[in-house]
């Protein structure tokens, strides 16, 4: 199958792109003086009408694909800050025509632009991503950005342009499987990833168990996912670093848009609150789809629902041009219960102050606090004894970094703090005749704290060089209690001795260094060697006893019995780009190692549990794999083919045999995909028109299934097998979206016409064994989560006062 879709996809671009026309970019090269080098060089310059010659303001300026943030003011004027290299640039206002150029900075430059108006009866619909060479010519490996133009191209469920849905179609990236919540990078549990909101830690991302993430469209600017070498002013997890870039509020003008739709309505308001001083963005999201789920003629869907929302404020205060301070409000909930049998609920908050000073020409300092809370339950309403399960955290961030630039070499320093208070778990009664007893488990205080340095050495254009170092300790805070076990035995509910008390203060110490490094060779401007190494620690993990992450998980620090985790994470990459970087292509290849990984022990009770330490084991983790992709970034058709190799696997250490799972042999995780494929495919078929494809496939993921069974005393018992010895089938879905005009020719308003799931596929999520009657025979069934095409429509209308 992954054969047939990257012939496919190869021969379909290669045939039809010669049709469309492109955009011209006008080249430009700034050079200094060989002792006035430097790794960064300003940009300056004044934007004029070409008709009448007057400045105009407002007029965004996109860097590499990435709306900067920087206007031009009310002469025209501009100031960039640019890296040396190679840069794609456009210059962007409503009712003029873009202006498109790729400059070379290699020193201080002046650029004065005149832009003309744009006639709309023209069909023009251009779309810019990130600077198509970076895959060349960053010094990161394994780093994959993209801004919101690419991410509404990705057709979705429900019609909504999703960031972890676009990721599941890159490289390296999946999950366990439909209705899941997380990501699985490069073969690593979901919580091994570092998930922030402009470098704001983010605990829950996911809404309708998993379909969606809690990041709105309408008020997200761009991602960047460092899945190779992740530098060291990140940490806290041991696979992978995502962080998401919301938008700035438009300080000129006073915009709104509107959205309805059959699954999700949104509002979206922003402006500035002080002219060219203060701007505000907000946007609220809400599901709409419990009519869905009771037109279903089934019972228990029909009696089931499903909501979900999420509320995004920011606002941005201009000091002056170099001071600016940001604040930054995420709220998110959801809600789902399946008729009268079970249900999840889980609310999350996140709010973060960013001060951002420019101190001189090549110093800047930013500062970051951050305070987040997550509560999320389960509840069973039976008719006997109904109850509830509460869990959650809270905790605080605080940040400080500051980058110092000189000629050559770009050096980033500072330190980063996370105090964790995790909530107790409780067990409660459902209504006055619950059997249900309250019960409460205590849980964990924590404190991390990690001092970090990185350089970015450019000492050729062709060789850059980057490394850090972080140190990173955690301490455990009292008071708790610790449960003590008999030496010599496994740890387990039978061999507890007693407990020790331990009041306020450090009860534990863990940490150690965490070296970074990336450097890339660059043969030719087309052609670049990447490679990089990172070492992680990771102190904060999930507990589950379901098959892949859910909401209800629970988060878990480090103690006595719960050592940290410790990867060493390895990339090696070759990258080529064709036709001037029209095409972009990557072969990258990665191997991971880790320590302490956790794993559950057979018939694992993980709820309401004191010791959980009985309950797990921890061992060795291993990934590796290759990443092959194919990139179209211009002209009338773009979108790209990603294939992913990647394996993961697992072995218990204990030198109890009767703890260890599979005798203590490699086994696979329950997140081991080996080949994944997806194509994407945008048709620009004019004005604000486009025509997208997304197309998945990947292998069915490991289970433990039953190998037979036995009769005593007239009960049957399975016997299964190793765990993950089975795989379930593999999983083929193909998306389709439509984006066109609205109805009112004086509005900005649009359609989005999208099919999920568009050959009604039942992909498995999971299969079980029953027995039929009195046969001994145990009969396999498949759970699918959504197995039936999933249309969905959205009308959206965006003005401005």
């Amino acid at each position: 199958m992954s054969r047939i879709l990257l012939s496919c996809g190869l021969l379909y671009f290669s045939t039809i792109t010669s049709a469309y026309g492109q955009n011209e970019f006008k080249e430009l090269r700034f050079q200094a003086e060989e002792d006035e080098k430097k790794s960064t060089y300003f940009l300056t310059g004044t934007i004029r009408d070409q008709d009448s010659g007057e400045p105009i303001s407002g007029v965004s300026v996109h860097i590499d694909g990435f709306f900067t943030g920087v206007n031009s003011d009310n002469r025209g004027q501009y100031i960039l800050r640019l890296d040396s290299g190679k840069h794609r640039i456009v210059f962007r206002k409503f009712g003029k025509a873009a202006d498109y150029y790729i400059i070379e900075m290699y020193g201080n430059g002046v650029l004065d632009v005149l832009m003309s108006g744009v006639d709309f009866e023209l069909d023009i619909f251009t779309v810019m991503a990130e600077e198509r060479d970076r895959n060349v010519r960053s010094a990161i490996t394994g780093l994959t950005k993209m801004n919101i133009a690419e991410i509404k191209l990705v057709p979705a469920l429900m019609g909504e342009p999703d960031v972890f849905n676009v990721l599941q179609a890159m490289p390296g990236v999946t999950s366990v499987g439909e209705g899941s919540a997380g990501l699985n990078i490069r073969g690593g549990q979901a919580d091994q990833n570092l998930i922030m909101m402009n470098e704001a830690v983010v605990l829950s991302n996911n809404h309708a168990l998993g379909f969606l993430s809690s990041f709105n469209g309408d008020v997200l600017q761009n991602f960047s996912l460092y899945k190779g070498a992740v530098p060291s002013y990140f940490g806290g997890r041991s696979a992978a670093a995502l962080n998401i870039e919301m938008r700035k509020g438009d300080f000129e003008d006073w915009k709104y848009g509107l959205s309805f739709g059959s699954a999700v309505s949104k509002f979206m308001v922003e402006g500035p609150l002080i002219p060219e001083k203060t701007s505000m963005i907000a946007g609220i999201r809400r599901s709409n789809l419990n009519w869905k789920l009771n037109s279903v003629d089934q019972f228990d869907v029909s009696n089931s629902s499903l909501r979900f929302h999420d509320i995004y404020l920011g606002l941005s205060h201009k000091f002056s041009e170099k001071h600016t301070l940001d604040l930054n409000v995420l709220n998110t909930g959801d809600f789902f219960q399946f008729s009268n049998q079970f249900g999840f609920e889980w609310n999350n908050f996140v709010t973060s102050l960013t001060s951002k000073n420019l101190l001189s020409d090549s110093f800047s300092l930013v500062g970051l606090l951050a305070y987040g809370s997550f509560n999320n339950g389960f509840f069973e309403p039976a008719e006997v004894d109904p109850f509830r399960v509460d869990n959650g955290l809270y905790y605080l961030q605080g940040k400080i970094s500051g980058l110092w630039t000189k000629d050559k070499l770009d050096l980033t320093f500072g330190a980063e703090g996370m105090q964790y208070q995790m909530r107790p778990e409780t067990l409660s009664p459902v209504g006055e005749n619950s059997g249900v007893f309250p019960e409460q488990v205590n849980k964990q205080r924590g404190l991390e704290f990690a001092p970090f340095v990185s350089a970015e050495w450019n000492p050729h254009e062709n060789f850059a060089f980057t490394a850090g170092v972080r140190y990173s300790t955690y301490i455990q805070l009292g008071p708790d209690t610790v449960f003590t076990y008999q030496q010599g035995l496994p740890v387990s509910s039978l061999t507890r001795t007693g407990e020790e008390v331990f009041g306020s203060g450090e009860m534990l110490r863990y940490g150690g260094f965490e070296p970074r490094a990336s450097f890339r060779w660059s043969i030719d401007e087309a052609n670049s060697i990447k490679g990089g190494y990172s070492k992680m620690y990771q102190y904060l993990q999930t507990i589950s006893n379901a098959t892949g992450p859910t909401p209800i998980d629970l988060w878990q620090l480090s103690t006595t019995y719960i050592l940290p985790q410790i990867s060493h994470n390895f990339s090696l990459g070759y990258f080529r780009n064709f036709k001037e970087d029209e095409w972009s292509t990557s072969l990258e290849g990665f191997y991971r190692t880790t320590e302490n990984q956790l794993e559950y022990r057979d018939f694992a009770d993980l709820f309401i549990n004191p010791g959980l330490e009985t309950e797990l084991i921890q061992g060795q983790g291993r990934a590796y794999g290759a990443e092959v992709m194919i990139q179209k970034n211009r002209g009338g058709i773009t979108g790209w083919l990603a294939y992913t190799y990647s394996r993961s696997f697992i072995r218990t250490l204990s030198e109890f045999q009767e703890i260890q799972v599979n005798r203590g042999d490699w086994f696979p995780t329950n997140f081991d995909r080996p080949h994944i494929v997806s194509l994407v495919a945008n048709f620009h078929l004019g004005r604000s028109k486009s025509l997208n494809m997304n197309i998945n496939y990947s292998t069915g993921r490991p289970v433990t299934a039953p190998t037979t069974n036995y009769v005593v005393g007239g009960i049957f018992i399975p016997d299964f097998g190793d765990r993950n010895q089975f795989r379930i089938p593999d999983y083929f879905r193909i998306d389709l979206s439509y984006m066109t005009n609205g109805i009112v020719r004086t509005w900005d308003d649009k359609f989005n016409f999208s099919i999920y799931n568009l050959l009604g596929r039942r992909n498995a999520y999971s299969v079980f064994f029953q027995r039929e009657g009195m046969s001994r025979r145990l009969r396999p069934y498949q759970v699918s989560i959504l197995g039936a095409v999933f249309p969905s429509i959205t009308y959206s209308v965006n003005f401005s006062k």
